[in-house]
């Protein structure tokens, strides 16, 4: 006679055992992630918290988002009405049933794609990612896939610096000098900035600007309250806009090739850029950098104390070194330098160990100072 087979009923201790196991696997992943279990477990939490404060509504983008919501609703319960009415007429299809799968769809669809998030943060974190914000790693350090994504970044960080100097020399064929690095009125008010200046030379046309007034002044410091990937490091950790809402820099101009300039601004003076660096007189021009343009530095960048990219008054002095100084030139943790737009329209990296005379005489557009030769070979060629 066949006893009936009984499916096995687990029991009060095969649960607990199920969870230790769990546990203890758990337990695993956290002490090899070591310094990475904090943002593996609490992550979620501190990027919403970090990022809504800074949120801003966008609100034709949520009216057209709204629209073709509704749009996709209707049109799938059409579809679905269509479909069911030709496969099996005793069934009704109602528009409540329309919402209801399109939510479904919506909540699957964010699922998916925040499972695939989680999924490459995870393979980050375990392929040794290392996070921006931590002390500096050399690059050979890395684990192979954050040595591509920093080899990534650096080529992003030339290509940008290398348009810089395409707009530089292009403003040089119009006004025949390079921009200043800034403009202030006869009282000292600072005005604009250099950044501004080449803004029809490059990705961005500031409109309706007038040069007259300071940058903060309305209606010229709606201009400035903006950000653009031209003026950002890839790899430099940090925010991207000032107490105030305006958007950093993250490359400032040499002082001694980029200087800030006075000029008039009363009633009878020029409105338009043209005029008033023509005015002034005190820009410079390829043919007083008399050390070589290739031997000048024209832009870098910086680690420290970024200025709005508007700043009239965003250059600083090479001659201070390479990260030595929160006021001079430098690069982000792991980079050990920083790289530089030379007057030549070139892009150089230069160590922050290069001795202080070197810096400064690559800081001077003509004063004659040498530069040995075996750190031209090796770094300007």
């Amino acid at each position: 006679m066949n006893t009936p087979r009984t499916q096995p009923d687990i029991t009060g201790a095969g649960w607990i055992m199920f969870g230790g196991v769990f546990l203890v696997a758990l337990l695993v992943v956290l002490v090899a992630l070591q310094e990475h279990t904090e943002q593996l477990i609490l992550g979620w939490l501190y990027f919403p918290l970090r990022t809504i404060p800074r949120m801003t509504v966008d609100w034709p983008t949520v009216l057209l988002g709204t629209l073709c919501s509704l749009l996709f609703v209707v049109g799938f319960h059409r579809t679905a009405r269509w479909f069911v009415r030709t496969t099996n007429r005793s069934i009704r299809w109602s528009w409540r049933s329309s919402v209801v799968t399109s939510a479904l769809m919506f909540v699957l669809f964010a699922s998916g794609t925040s499972l695939v998030g989680a999924t490459h943060q995870l393979v980050w974190l375990i392929s040794d990612r290392h996070d921006p914000t931590s002390d500096a790693v050399a690059t050979s350090d890395l684990g192979p896939v954050a040595q591509a994504r920093d080899a990534a970044r650096r080529t992003i960080t030339r290509y940008r610096l290398k348009e810089f100097g395409y707009a530089f020399h292009n403003f040089h064929e119009v006004y025949q000098s390079f921009p200043p690095g800034g403009m202030m009125n006869e009282d000292g008010e600072l005005l604009h900035g250099w950044a501004v200046f080449l803004g029809g030379y490059t990705n961005y046309f500031p409109r309706d600007l007038d040069y007259r007034l300071p940058w903060r002044v309305p209606p010229n410091d709606r201009v400035y309250k903006c950000q653009m990937p031209d003026f950002l490091n890839p790899s430099q950790p940090g925010p991207t806009f000032d107490a105030q809402g305006y958007g950093l820099c993250h490359w400032a101009g040499n002082i001694h090739v980029l200087p800030v300039i006075s000029v008039k601004t009363d009633p009878g003076a020029p409105r338009n850029l043209t005029d008033l660096i023509k005015q002034s007189g005190q820009a410079i021009s390829l043919d007083q950098i008399t050390d070589g343009t290739a031997n000048t530095i024209l832009l870098g960048t910086v680690a420290e104390r970024f200025k709005p990219w508007g700043h009239p008054a965003n250059v600083r002095d090479p001659a201070l070194g390479i990260n030595r100084t929160p006021d001079g030139f430098g690069g982000p943790p792991g980079w050990q330098g920083a790289m530089f737009l030379m007057c030549d329209g070139s892009v150089r990296f230069l160590d922050e160990k290069t001795d202080l005379k070197i810096m400064q005489a690559l800081a001077t557009p003509a004063s004659g100072d040498p530069i040995p030769r075996e750190f031209e070979l090796k770094y300007l060629r």
